[in-house]
């Protein structure tokens, strides 16, 4: 270590432990160790070779957002190749979105922008008026239907409820705004949407490739009474840092070690959702890349439904032509999924011949829109750094890797400051 380079623990190897891992590196002296408890880094970013297909079963796209991973990307040799313009109910994405109520597309999506951009705005100050915080835990589609954006109801019925991002009819508005905003929109009308070709595990092995990462690792407990933070792993090990960040979630990283009350505040204040993606095979199912259902994507929608399918390749020996499909778990279990793909599948014109692989993953943390009109945002925000403690991940932006590094981004040079 260089003099006056401190040592940093990130818990958490997933895109928002490797993000701010490599922000600190690029900006800084200071020594980082990641600790992973799984095999692998990633976390929720998942490709898995079938024959000659790469199949993600967790992040797939890349859009206008990603700028700084998709920089990355190119670094590191990875291919961003553009894919086919897909569809919602067996029509273009832009004309299915245009189908939507009121005004044309355009002029709704410079009130949302605006209107997006006097909320975040607001909630950003460290007290921000009841008003606002009143407004940001509104459910989306009431907050939509208020303001005649119809169309822009449409695009998140594809963009938020389709993606696991929340039922528009119960998923505070601020939720949507952190994904939704004018990249998005026009990633989505322009189809400027991409796929790394050698897939995301392998990016975010070769962005990890020069960093001290310890894969399945498990740490014990947290002490953090001292002038440094002790982590105890399940070996008996120990070591000492001078910072730490949580790059999992807030409730698991809180009992490992004495919570602050911000800690349990946020813990208590988040649900968990979830999202399931399966690869079946069949013989005689759709021929497009990508297909949306929008029944399955309405405010309200029932758990276990089949929201999205998307077509990866051909393997004889597996059954057919490959496709890996979408559901939102609800209380399902994997076993009875399966059982409700397979009649979804039937309703749509297919059948299943073989049932590959099934991924479940605990999913899209929701505030409790009673948190949020108490403050829960200001509460994230300026609970970081005590106890030279600092927060990323999901929780604290949104669960796409774009805003996950953009708040990293916007956090390391807080991070750098107070560490001098």
């Amino acid at each position: 270590m260089k003099p006056g380079a401190k040592r940093i623990a990130i818990l958490g190897a997933g895109p928002a432990g490797l993000t701010i891992a490599r922000l600190l590196m690029e900006q800084s002296d200071h020594s980082v160790t990641l600790f992973e408890k799984t095999h692998r880094v990633g976390g929720k970013s998942l490709s898995v070779r079938q024959g000659e297909d790469l199949i993600e079963f967790g992040t797939c796209y890349t859009i206008l957002s990603h700028r700084r991973v998709m920089d990355w990307m190119r670094e590191q040799g990875i291919t961003i190749q553009q894919i086919v313009p897909h569809k919602i109910d067996g029509i273009p994405a832009r004309d299915f979105f245009n189908s939507g109520p009121g005004a044309p597309l355009a002029v709704q999506g410079i009130s949302y922008v605006l209107s997006r951009r006097k909320l975040l705005k607001a909630l950003n100050s460290d007290t921000p008026p009841q008003k606002a915080l009143e407004e940001a835990a509104t459910p989306a589609v009431d907050w939509l239907r208020a303001r005649n954006l119809g169309k822009i109801e449409k695009m998140m019925m594809r963009t938020v409820t389709g993606m696991g991002y929340g039922d528009l009819k119960t998923v505070p508005i601020v939720h949507a705004m952190r994904w939704v905003d004018m990249d998005l929109i026009l990633s989505g009308t322009l189809n400027k949407i991409y796929m790394p070709v050698e897939g995301w595990s392998e990016f975010w092995e070769r962005l990890a490739k020069d960093m001290d990462v310890r894969l399945e690792t498990h740490v014990r407990h947290i002490d953090r009474s001292g002038d440094q933070h002790m982590v105890v792993l399940d070996d008996g090990t120990e070591e000492t840092f001078d910072a730490l960040i949580c790059a999992m979630p807030v409730d698991r990283f809180s009992a490992l070690l004495e919570p602050t009350e911000s800690e349990r505040v946020v813990g208590d204040s988040i649900h968990w959702g979830g999202y399931a993606t399966t690869l079946i095979s069949s013989e005689d199912w759709f021929e497009e890349q990508i297909e949306y259902y929008s029944e399955t994507c309405l405010p309200g929608v029932e758990p276990g439904l089949l929201m999205s399918a998307r077509r990866e390749g051909y393997d004889a020996g597996l059954g057919g032509h490959l496709y890996i499909a979408n559901q939102l778990p609800g209380d399902y279990t994997g076993p009875e999924l399966i059982e409700i793909l397979r009649e979804e599948v039937t309703r749509r014109g297919g059948s299943i011949n073989a049932v590959i692989q099934q991924e479940v993953w605990e999913y899209f943390p929701e505030y409790d829109p009673g948190a949020i009109r108490k403050g829960l945002i200001a509460r994230m925000r300026q609970m970081q750094g005590e106890r030279q403690t600092w927060y990323t991940g999901a929780s604290f932006s949104h669960e796409s890797v774009a805003n996950i590094c953009i708040h990293n981004e916007a956090l390391v040079p807080q991070m750098l400051k107070a560490l001098g």
